[in-house]
């Protein structure tokens, strides 16, 4: 679709990228330089009357306004020149629906779309006998008020069926943790390498594209390389500016980062120092408080693109940032800093016990090994003809289990 795009500020590079992932093609771009939005129509009489001169040019299938707009605003705008009239939020959402594959993704996308649509239906509502809209979603002639109850109900029962997903998920954690097995979630900014990571660590071939949110759903493997049960989840990226009922929209998905036992917090080295501090206060705010700082790890993604000097600088950013610690500089193409992330992931989930046993080599002998491989790190298993030597690495939680197994020769937690 063709756009004409109009900002208060020259920075349209987030807007723009946006744009291009939906597939859209910025035919021209109009600026106003002003502190806030009018509170009409977003950009001054004058401005508009330059915009809706350029709309009856032709060639403009609609106006994207690089904000966001309130209902009064959409309503006028749309009134007055007679396309649709898209914001921040909308551009967002539309690109959320066509990267949504899932059955949870579509309903989280369809969610966020309703959500977004009431507060303009009640604006056309009030502004009178307004049986159809010049924009996107009224359905043609369909009255708006009829739409509007059909909307109400199909939100209820969108969330119905999103909060029977949360449960499902929230009892695949507890069996998870109940074998052993650890989560380790990739979070960041939209396409920050996240899915070019999780390709590397899980031996997979997930979908990798240089357009923003091409994941939605989160997308769970198993790290290679290591006897532990470390899972790593592919998640949707962070993203500035939007209210809360949209986040509210995607929590099935950013639980799985909340509920995580380790974040790795993806960073685009390329991205400039200013960038990188907006990309890690927006972490901060999405994160804090239900996830400790301890279990973030700030990682600087792409270094092949830079020199090792403009690297340091972004590493000092990071290493000062809201999550004070140094991060590690990785290169999924190179293959750099990869065996030292590897290595952290493994620390982090060491098992700080370790317990020498013997096990008597008896009927019950079986299920008792069963056990520990299930629950602890089988380090090693001598079997002899009357008995089991067994070393295991286990966590706090579990020592009791362990040691009323069999005969304890020794138990010390290891630095």
């Amino acid at each position: 679709m063709d756009v004409l795009l109009v900002s208060l500020t020259a920075d349209v590079g987030e807007i723009s990228a946006l744009l291009a992932s939906a597939g859209h093609r910025i035919v021209e771009t109009v600026v106003q330089r002003r502190d806030r939005p009018d509170s009409r129509t977003f950009v001054g009489r004058g401005k508009l009357e330059e915009i809706q001169a350029r709309v009856d040019a032709g060639g403009i299938a609609a106006v994207v306004f690089n904000g966001e707009l309130r209902p009064t605003m959409h309503y006028q705008l749309e009134r007055d020149l007679g396309v649709e009239c898209y914001d921040r939020l909308r551009v967002l959402l539309e690109l959320f629906a066509q990267r949504a594959s899932s059955r949870e993704g579509k309903l989280q996308v369809e969610l966020a779309l309703l959500q977004y649509e009431v507060p303009l239906l009640r604006e056309w509502i009030h502004e009178g006998d307004i049986g159809e809209r010049p924009g996107f979603m009224a359905g043609g002639e369909l009255r708006v008020d009829a739409y509007y109850e059909t909307v109400k109900r199909r939100i209820k029962k969108i969330r119905d069926e999103l909060e029977a997903i949360r449960r499902e998920r929230s009892v695949r954690r507890s069996v998870r943790k109940e074998r052993g097995y650890h989560l380790v979630a990739l979070a960041g900014y939209a396409n920050a390498g996240k899915s070019s990571l999780l390709n590397v660590l899980a031996d997979e071939r997930v979908l990798v594209d240089d357009r923003m949110f091409s994941t939605l759903a989160t997308t769970t493997r198993s790290l290679t390389g290591t006897r532990k049960r470390i899972l790593l989840t592919d998640t949707i990226g962070f993203v500035d500016g939007v209210p809360f009922w949209m986040v509210e929209a995607f929590n099935a998905t950013l639980e799985e980062i909340l509920q995580a036992d380790l974040v790795l917090l993806l960073v685009d080295v390329s991205d400039s120092e200013a960038e990188i501090q907006r990309k890690v206060r927006l972490a901060a705010r999405t994160l804090f408080p239900k996830v400790s700082a301890a279990s973030v790890r700030p990682i600087l993604t792409k270094a092949d693109l830079l020199r090792d000097d403009e690297i340091d600088a972004k590493v000092q950013v990071l290493a000062e940032s809201e999550f004070h610690r140094t991060p590690i500089v990785i290169s999924t193409r190179t293959g750099r800093g990869l065996d030292e992330l590897r290595d952290t992931i493994a620390r982090a989930f060491a098992y700080p016990i370790e317990v020498h046993l013997i096990l008597p080599q008896d009927a019950e002998a079986g299920g008792k090994i069963h056990w520990l491989y299930e629950h602890t790190e089988v380090v090693s298993a001598v079997h002899r003809p009357d008995r089991i030597e067994v070393v295991v690495r286990c966590r706090a939680r579990d020592r009791d289990s362990v040691e009323r197994l069999g005969h304890v020769l020794l138990a010390r937690t290891i630095e």
